[in-house]
């Protein structure tokens, strides 16, 4: 299977752990096929959550990725 791999960043602050396990929730709740990992982001107090889903679900990431961080920073499980 082919799968495409997606990032969201999620810097460092007061509340990055539970925005990386939130992160790591809406995905896998709205993508049950994706896996997840966090890994280190470019600059060193950024980590990224890792997504990877099969090619066939590339249009509905692109559809669904507005949602799943809003405008204020905080994660939106429940748009996904």
């Amino acid at each position: 299977m082919i799968r495409i791999v997606k990032h969201v960043i999620v810097e460092t602050g007061a509340e990055s752990d539970r925005h990386l396990e939130q992160v790591e929730a809406a995905i896998r709740a709205r993508f049950p096929e994706a896996t997840t990992e966090v890994v280190q982001g470019l600059l060193d107090e950024d980590r990224v959550v890792e997504a990877r889903l099969p090619l066939r679900q590339l249009a509905e990431w692109r559809a669904e990725r507005p949602r799943l961080v809003r405008t204020d920073g905080d994660v939106d499980s429940e748009a996904l």
